[in-house]
Order: structure tokens, then sequence, then C-alpha cells
């Protein structure tokens, strides 16, 4: 059965990427990309780091990332999937104990479900005097952002489009797709965006649009629909001018 590393590092070679296209297109370091094709996760600062790369890198690719988490969770516990079948073998029937130890067992059950009922009532008074101040930081505590998240917020941008400009993109997405688009040279929008979305973008003079699955895309230019960016799987950068 391949590794994780190996899904991704024969996918990647599939489409003729670089581990530094890879870099530059998900802002994932060179150093963390080789580890997790060679399995050497130990130099990735923490789990939820190394979880949030595995899923950029598997969505670039165009690969389920919730199969690929759902590989290395089972890669990392495997004591799980053996604790699944254990449960599910068949478990052999006792012999009937005695009358009197059967009487003693139903007493005990008894005296034990009466000590926890009386431990639930006073942990349930005793939590309602917990002052509000406790709970309310707790809720306000934010959660971690992953790298990507950051780099998603800092370069997307509304897709309302501004009237006026000679340059109109409109795309329609039919499968996930990492896009990274360029308007008159500067970077407007990096994502991946999931079947059903539609995105717009203007510019002055060109938009360059990058697509990690260009059979994934619909593409409308100035009003004049293209059809699909390329083929499903294909990376592809095309640059649309305006028209003179």
């Amino acid at each position: 059965m391949q590794t994780i590393g190996e899904i991704l590092r024969s996918e990647r070679e599939k489409k003729g990427l670089s581990v530094k296209e890879i870099e530059n297109a998900t802002s994932i370091r060179t150093v963390y990309i080789t580890a997790i094709e060679e399995g050497n996760y130990g130099i990735i600062p923490g789990e939820v780091y190394l979880k949030g790369f595995i899923r950029n890198y598997a969505n670039f690719l165009g690969l389920d990332s919730q199969q690929i988490i759902e590989l290395y969770r089972q890669s990392q516990n495997p004591a799980i999937v053996a604790d699944e079948i254990k449960m599910d073998a068949p478990q052999k029937e006792k012999p009937m104990k005695n009358l009197n130890t059967t009487h003693s067992s139903k007493w005990l059950a008894i005296g034990i479900a009466v000590i926890c009922i009386a431990g639930g009532v006073w942990w349930f008074q005793s939590s309602k005097s917990i002052p509000d101040s406790k709970i309310d930081k707790q809720v306000q505590q934010p959660s971690p952002v992953m790298p990507s998240q950051e780099i998603k917020e800092q370069v997307s941008i509304p897709s309302t489009p501004i009237p006026g400009k000679p340059v109109v993109l409109n795309a329609k997405y039919t499968d996930q797709c990492w896009t990274l688009v360029t308007a008159d040279n500067k970077i407007i929008y990096e994502g991946t965006p999931q079947a059903g979305e539609t995105l717009t973008w203007e510019a002055e003079q060109n938009i360059t649009i990058k697509a990690g699955n260009a059979g994934g895309i619909d593409i409308i230019y100035n009003g004049q629909s293209l059809g699909k960016l390329g083929t499903k799987g294909e990376v592809l950068v095309k640059t649309f001018t305006a028209k003179r």
C-alpha cells in the first residue's frame, strides 16, 4: 500500500511539477514538502501545521484532501483499526452464575447507579456556581489560523466587478481547482474554489490565470464563452489582454 508521501509525489511527478513550483503555488516551504513526501513528519512544527500542509498540497494536485487526511490518521493510529476489528469479533457466551451471585451483582449495580446519580446532582449544582467570566474566556479563545488561510485572506478580493474595465473574466467552476490570478501584473486572488462557484475579475490591461486543474473551469472573456480553460488535471497558465 502506498504511503501518503508516495501518493503526493507520484501525482506531482505525473503533472510534471517540481517541488519548487509546489512551494510557489501553495506557500509551503520546500523542506516541508520533501519531508511530507518522505514521511519525515518530525521536522514539521506541530500536528495542526502538518495536516494543513497535507490538505493544501492534496487540494493543489486535485486529490481528495479528506481521503488523504484519513489515510494519514490511520497511518499514525494503527491501533484504532485493530480495536475496531477486535470490537467486531463475536464474544463467547459466559456461563450463568449461580442465583446468589446474580442477586449480589444486581444490588451492586443499583448501589453504583445511586452513587452516580448523586455525583451528577452535585456536579450540576457546582457547575451553576462557576462565574460566567470563565466561560466567556473559554469561548473567546481564537482558534489557530493555518498559514494557507492567512494567504487566502491577504490576496482574495470581492468577486463583485467594478464596471468599465477593458478586461472582464468570469470563471465558472465545474470541479475543485486551485487558482492563482494576477491583474495588471498584481496578484488579486489565490484559492481553491469548489464545483458550482463562479468568480469574476477585471483589469485595465491583462489578466493571467494559473490553474491546477484547467478542465474544471469554464471561461467567459468579455461576455464571450470560451469553454473549458484546459483538460482535467492539467496545470495551465493563460493570459487575457484588453482588446484594442
